[in-house]
């Protein structure tokens, strides 16, 4: 029975799927889009109904070429492009190939999950041979992708059933990134999580069972919305970071303190400013051992400290690589026949490893592909964070740009604003009861990118002695201007000249863990 057509979240790229509705949200499967109240939101990112758009393809214009499109990625970019390219041109020949089993499922759910009582088989929106029929494209799952050879515009691939090649006339890397993991002494008998996709979920939640004492590396974006879900799911959590305060590179102090207390109110354990120094094995669970000697024992560690763009594919090809995969503003790389999107490509605002930026690359991409050229283009986008014990909104200012924080506080919330040094309102965060604010606020802030937008704010971080470059794992900004004399780098040292064996000073992470400034 056809219930009507699928809308997709902007902000957060969750489906609404009139078949299976949303129960939680009470919207009984089989409820059409028409029939949802004016006042529901999505249950992933908590945007209004204002914020969906129609998702499935329909009559599609033929397009100019009919050259074939190869997509290597089943993630949210992948799929995003495959459908763009669909509803703009019908007989597109597409085909997308994946390492995993390419099902559909909305990838922030995997972050509050548990709460919900949600199996990985329960995400499920699609099924990869369900899309392929819906979209008319070609799906290879369980395929992995060996090498590129950009003269015959070929690649060598594997799946169950041996080796082959594959021919393209556009390929399109959708690779998205890997979890980070912070080793420490003991790493290796620990067997230490990350959940970056569907397997990773099945694979932590069959290990975790219902119940026990987890420790939490990171108090980022993802690191504080498990800590907020596996808490409400009953479990024993503690959160480690080397920053003061969660989210600290996103966030005024005072809000993050805002989100400690709730954190705190659920029964977490934060353990701010302190880093893990080694794990010991103690009877059935692990003593992890803090840099100020503090002992936490658990039974499961999940790490949490960001994600690695997946680049070596692209790198072997040849292909010009910094912290990801250099694109232009037609997510172009340097081989004109190859394009990039999502968390492994680098676009002149630098990662963007959110939602809303990847599903308006996909649109740009999709008319590039289908041959009428488009810059990608970017207004400032929101970010909502999934901790429902403190809610938050955040627009975090341009890298770089340097000012302070204006904060107004209430009983119920709170109004951050990022001002820059010449004034001008730079970034945001919402907590409580403000994050209603958000419309109103996004739209007084800078775009990211934009050909016809105001002047941009000023670059900030370079000086006479080279760019700055900021640790993606603790936000510690090395400034060459004032070297590390405390780790042997004296004053005026340019990045390139500082040793490969270098560590950041307060978290350890290594030279290839930091980003440049832009």
């Amino acid at each position: 029975m056809d219930y009507g057509d699928t809308y997709i979240c902007n902000a957060c790229g969750w489906i609404y799927d009139p078949e299976q509705g949303d129960p939680d949200g009470g919207i009984a499967p089989g409820t059409p889009w028409e029939e949802i109240p004016d006042d529901w939101v999505c249950p992933v990112c908590g945007r209004g109904k204002e914020d969906f758009e129609l998702e499935k393809a329909g009559e599609a214009a033929s397009g100019a070429t009919r050259e074939n499109v190869l997509i290597i990625g089943s993630g949210l970019a992948g799929y995003s492009l495959a459908k763009e390219l669909r509803k703009r041109d019908a007989g597109l020949p597409i085909s997308l190939i994946t390492a995993d089993g390419g099902e559909v499922y909305t990838k922030p759910m995997l972050s509050n999950a548990f709460a919900r009582h949600h199996q990985a088989d329960d995400m499920v929106q699609k099924e990869a041979a369900a899309m392929a029929r819906e979209l008319d494209i070609e799906i290879r799952t369980r395929t992995r992708v060996l090498a590129l050879d950009r003269e015959a515009r070929s690649m060598a691939v594997e799946d169950s059933a041996g080796r082959t090649s594959l021919t393209y006339d556009r390929l399109v890397l959708a690779l998205g990134a890997d979890p980070r993991v912070f080793p420490a002494e003991g790493s290796d008998a620990v067997a230490i999580a990350t959940v970056n996709d569907l397997d990773d979920y099945r694979r932590w939640r069959g290990q975790i069972g219902q119940e026990g004492r987890i420790l939490l590396i990171g108090a980022g974006l993802i690191g504080c919305e498990f800590a907020n879900d596996l808490a409400l799911a009953g479990f024993e959590v503690s959160l480690v970071d080397p920053a003061p305060w969660p989210l600290a590179r996103l966030l005024p102090e005072e809000i993050g303190n805002m989100l400690v207390g709730a954190l705190e109110g659920l029964g977490c354990k934060l353990y701010l400013g302190r880093t893990v120094a080694r794990y010991v094995k103690a009877g059935a669970g692990f003593i992890a051992e803090l840099d100020d000697a503090a002992q936490l024992p658990f039974d499961h560690v999940l790490s949490a400290v960001g994600l690695v763009p997946r680049t070596a594919l692209a790198r072997e090809a040849g292909l010009d690589v910094e912290q990801g995969i250099v694109v232009d503003r037609l997510l172009r790389t340097t081989d004109p026949s190859i394009f990039a999107l999502g968390d492994c490509a680098q676009t002149e605002a630098g990662l963007l490893p959110f939602i809303a930026p990847l599903l308006a690359e996909a649109r740009a991409l999709a008319a590039t592909l289908t041959g009428e050229e488009t810059r990608l283009q970017l207004p400032a986008l929101p970010v909502v964070v999934k901790t429902p014990a403190c809610p938050l909104v955040l627009c975090p200012p341009h890298a770089g740009v340097q000012g302070s924080w204006e904060l107004e506080t209430g009983e119920d919330g709170a109004v951050g604003v990022f001002r820059a040094t010449d004034g001008r309102e730079a970034g945001f965060a919402l907590a409580g009861s403000k994050t209603i604010l958000q419309q109103e606020m996004i739209g007084r802030m800078p775009e990211l990118l934009a050909d016809t937008a105001a002047t941009p704010l000023p670059e900030a971080g370079v000086n006479e002695s080279g760019d700055r470059y900021e640790c993606i794992v603790c936000g510690y900004v090395y400034d060459p201007k004032e070297g590390d004399p405390d780790g042997g780098i004296a004053p005026g040292t340019s990045w390139e000249d500082i040793p490969d064996d270098w560590v950041c000073p307060t978290c350890g992470a290594g030279k290839e863990d930091f980003t440049k400034i832009v």
